[in-house]
Formats: structure tokens, sequence, C-alpha cells
């Protein structure tokens, strides 16, 4: 019996881990222009430049906001 509780509990904190690790915050392609003000503010180093536009890790993004508030540009925005 003891075993069984442990697994379902194993269960529920691998799903509980899994859905937290999807980040509500992504870049507006079309207002960023690779300035890499974001880049050095992430504590997770969840954010890269790709041809020339941020692009956020959702695995990595623990969805602080920190690069939200250090966006010049205003190009990283989180979803309601």
């Amino acid at each position: 019996m003891k075993i069984k509780l442990l697994i379902v509990i194993i269960i529920l904190v691998a799903i509980s881990l899994f859905a937290i690790s999807k980040s509500n915050i992504f870049v507006e392609s079309n207002s960023c222009v690779g300035c890499t003000d974001c880049i050095g503010v992430c504590p997770t180093n969840a954010i890269e430049v790709v041809d020339g536009k941020a692009i956020i890790d959702a695995e990595l993004c623990i969805d602080c906001e920190i690069c939200i508030t250090s966006c010049t540009y205003k190009a990283i925005r989180k979803n309601k």
C-alpha cells in the first residue's frame, strides 16, 4: 500500500513540475531588435538571440518577468 501511494505522489509531482515549466512569456518578434538587454538579466539563461531576434526557452524560463521590465522596446510580453 505504501509503495502505491509513493508512486502516485511521484507521478503527481512530475505532472506538476511539467505544468510549471511552461512559460507564459514570449517575444513579439516584430518589435525585437536583438539588442540583448534581456539576455544579461535572465537568471536562468533562458534567452538567446537567433537571427537577430530574442528567443525564450520555455523549459528554462521561470516567469520572473525581469526580461519584460528590461526590454527597452517592449518586445517581451506575458500571456494573460
